[in-house]
């Protein structure tokens, strides 16, 4: 049984970098902007809470999101999960609807000794996919001239860690996660001509990373009247990562409809420390009564405005601050009689002021600010004579806005993850 659940570990982190890198997972305009729809970076359990973690302590659950949890837990702990998204895009003339659902993470921690563990993991970090289509007029007096410009962009990064958990002393616990971001992302810029005498032009872009960062974090815990009472907090420093960036600029004319390529004007290729990904702090505090309920409140800041690619900042991207609120409860874990008891209920919330400042194609408008806003529903449920748990929830949210010919998103992500709890390293005794 042991080798078989090895196996079936080894198998999922062999096999989900290629189902990850498969998917196209959304199509919002606004994953045009920097390195894409950047993802949470929480499992299920931070998602239903609306994504706190960094007081979040649980000897049972992983908890990406402050490495410092990890020293809470004794048993052997193995998840994943599979993640969906529906997203209906409007600008009040038009809408578009989309879904997509992938296996979304995994990660696999287990206990050193007493009040140390570490745990590995992978889950994605950015998505790419859109498509926008811009009308331009070049008409002078003198003569009529306009072309079509076609954006687009696909791909993202993922990220793979290690990390580790040790209290220091009773009350105290630090961690420590060293990530490596790689993956690639891919850009076009068609210039279409309405006169077929003129040569169209496409500019073609391949960004390529695979680097490593890390981020410390910290979380104190005490005991007020029979409860506990957690502060976390963890610090992710500003992370400069090698990356290379390769593509092509030429002329095209299209003939019984193939394209011809005419001219190749630029063929490049560069790599440095290309690509700057923004520090980060985040702050949270939780009281608990263990095993009954717990709530937590949260702030998150990071410095998206200085994230840059090949020393190119985003006018777009600005600083971004969240703030999140979770909580769940349990009526009664012991109760044998009635199952409904035995459920983790939770609930969370999320508002982020996001790193976009944009305005619309085709207009003058001011740039307007990005804002993300949701809820979260979730159900921890403990199947019996395992110590498995199957995590249900689900999100529901909506980000930009209609105003100055802008979009607005709605959304509604689910997900589907099971967390298995196990000794795997302590030998059984037989009496």
């Amino acid at each position: 049984m042991q080798i078989n659940k090895y196996r079936a570990v080894l198998i999922l982190f062999i096999s989900l970098p290629a189902i990850i890198l498969a998917q196209q997972n959304t199509i919002s305009p606004y994953s045009s902007f920097g390195v894409g729809d950047a993802q949470e970076q929480g499992f299920s359990l931070n998602t239903a809470l609306g994504g706190v973690g960094a007081a979040l302590r649980t000897g049972n659950y992983l908890n990406p999101t402050n490495p410092a949890s990890l020293s809470a837990i004794n048993v052997a702990i193995f998840e994943t999960g599979i993640n969906g998204t529906a997203i209906y895009l409007t600008d009040n003339t038009v809408s578009q609807e989309f879904f997509s659902s992938t296996l979304s993470y995994l990660s696999l921690g287990f206990p050193i000794y007493d009040g140390f563990a570490v745990s590995g993991g992978l889950l994605p970090y950015s998505y790419k996919g859109f498509e926008l289509t811009q009308n331009n007029d070049l008409s002078s007096e003198l003569d009529s001239l306009g072309c079509v410009v076609n954006h687009s962009g696909s791909g993202g990064l993922n990220r793979a860690y290690a990390n580790f958990g040790l209290q220091l002393f009773k009350g105290l616990s630090i961690g420590a996660t060293a990530s490596m971001i790689f993956g690639t992302i891919n850009q076009e810029r068609d210039v279409v001509f309405t006169q077929s005498d003129i040569l169209n032009r496409r500019d073609q872009y391949t960004y390529t990373t695979r680097d490593y960062t890390y981020d410390l974090g910290v979380q104190y815990q005490t005991k007020i009247a029979n409860k506990n009472l957690t502060l976390g907090a963890t610090y992710c420093p500003e992370a400069n990562l090698n990356a290379s960036n390769k593509g092509a600029i030429y002329t095209y004319d299209v003939s019984n409809d193939f394209e011809n390529i005419r001219d190749t004007t630029d063929v490049f290729s560069s790599e440095s420390n290309g690509l700057v990904l923004p520090k980060s702090y985040t702050a949270g505090l939780a009281l608990e009564e263990e095993g009954r309920w717990f709530v937590s409140g949260e702030v998150d800041f990071k410095e998206w405005s200085q994230m840059t690619l090949f020393s190119i900042p985003d006018p777009n991207l600005k600083d971004a601050t969240q703030f999140k609120i979770g909580a769940w409860w349990i009526p009664n874990a012991k109760d044998i009689h009635n199952y409904l008891n035995t459920i983790q209920y939770r609930a969370g919330f999320n508002y982020n002021t996001g790193q976009l400042s944009v305005s619309a194609l085709e207009t003058n408008s001011p740039q307007t600010d990005i804002s993300d806003i949701s809820l979260s529903f979730g159900l921890g449920l403990p199947m019996r004579r395992s110590n498995t748990i199957a995590n249900l929830g689900f999100q529901v949210g909506k980000s930009g806005t209609t105003n100055g010919g802008l979009i607005k998103e709605n959304y509604i992500k689910f997900h589907v993850a099971f967390t298995f709890n196990d000794k795997w390293f302590k030998n059984r005794k037989i009496d």
